[in-house]
């Protein structure tokens, strides 16, 4: 069994999302994989990762090194877009795919052309002993530089080999660039020999990256705009919320080293009832949104000099979160450390997007913030 294949197993037997290395120990457990090497826990992560990224994959990514099974996504508009979405671009393949020839030339001169090349200079040549040069023309850059650009286009449902840039580089005219575009990929052979020091540099776009250059600059496809309404979680948390009268939060930042509890669930900026989260690398208790919010405005005013003047420009849209004064708040708290209120009556939703917005207003990587639910 693959590595792939246990770690679907596992997950699936599981029911949420596990870390890794919890993969790796069950799958060895059950003796569903037989590593070869000596960390096989850092091949499975690497696998489980990679897979992530490609169109279809049986995995999301639920945290830092956190994984679950793509068929437990919610299904809602984003998830009917995203398979909208995947299965043009599978149309999109299969018509590249089977098109003629010389109309394959043709996409490839239109999509050229859409990507900033001269609509002039970009030419079909005619068939020859040419060395393989399917198209030629020539991108000019704000009037400041131009590329002379020499195409090979292989429609190909096999790799494509380093003879195929050999020949390419050897049919280039002086200052011209090689490209080869293919509906398939390029052999570890071929990379290396397209890159290889102190020979011409020849550029490689493989079917992955060409679906993705045709669907971004429009050539056979077309983008659609919808119009969907919800709700407006932020007024309707105005209207409706319990007023309550200002007090000490009761919020505590423990200690940075205690044990963090173990979570079901582990993701970011995902809501969820929470038990606390991680700020820096450090877990902070917290089993209310009310209170995970006062804690990171807490750390962050703790940690941040600039925290008083940056906190006051995150606005809503008809609101201030944070103020140095609670007039007009639903549910104001003032914030240990800082002489400055926040309203407290907010949805989970709006809690992350508050902290979200600190984060990034004070030069910090979201990547920063984690949230532990359980």
């Amino acid at each position: 069994m693959t590595y792939l294949d246990a770690a679907y197993t596992i997950l699936k037997a599981a029911g949420q999302p596990l870390h890794y290395e919890a993969i790796t120990q069950e799958a060895l457990k059950q003796g569903l994989i037989k590593p070869q090497g000596a960390t096989p826990a850092a091949t499975m992560g690497s696998r489980l990762y990679t897979d992530t990224l490609e169109e279809g994959s049986r995995f999301v990514r639920a945290g830092r090194g956190t994984f679950g099974l793509a068929e437990w996504r919610p299904r809602g508009i984003d998830a009917h877009v995203s398979d909208i979405n995947a299965d043009t671009r599978k149309q999109l393949r299969e018509m590249v795919l089977n098109m003629p020839p010389d109309r394959f030339e043709a996409l490839i001169r239109e999509l050229l052309i859409r990507m900033g090349f001269d609509e002039s200079t970009v030419q079909i040549t005619p068939y020859r002993s040419d060395g393989g040069v399917d198209v030629i023309g020539i991108y000019r850059a704000a009037g400041l530089t131009e590329v002379s650009a020499a195409v090979q286009v292989k429609r190909w449902k096999g790799n494509v080999g380093a003879s195929i840039v050999t020949q390419l580089r050897g049919s280039l005219q002086v200052h011209q660039q090689g490209i080869i575009i293919t509906t398939s990929d390029f052999t570890k052979d071929a990379r290396r020999e397209a890159v290889e020091a102190n020979k011409t540099r020849i550029g490689l776009i493989n079917g992955d990256e060409l679906i993705d250059l045709l669907v971004k600059h429009q050539v056979g496809v077309v983008k659609r705009t919808l119009e969907v309404t919800v709700l407006d979680d932020e007024y309707w948390s105005e209207l409706i919320g319990q007023s309550s009268a200002p007090s000490v939060p009761t919020v505590s930042l423990p200690d940075p080293v205690a044990p963090r509890p173990a979570p079901t669930v582990k993701t970011r900026l995902m809501p969820g009832k929470p038990k606390g989260f991680i700020l820096f690398g450090e877990f902070y208790a917290a089993n209310t949104w009310r209170g995970v919010l006062l804690g990171v405005c807490q750390a962050l005013a703790q940690r941040c000099d600039n925290f008083a003047t940056v906190a006051t420009i995150i606005k809503g849209r008809s609101r201030q979160h944070i103020a140095d004064s609670p007039t007009g708040m639903i549910s104001p708290a003032p914030i240990p450390g800082a002489a400055l209120w926040i309203e407290t009556n907010q949805s989970a939703r709006s809690v992350l997007w508050i902290i979200a917005q600190l984060l990034e207003a004070l030069g910090r990587s979201p990547n920063d913030f984690e949230i532990v639910v359980s």
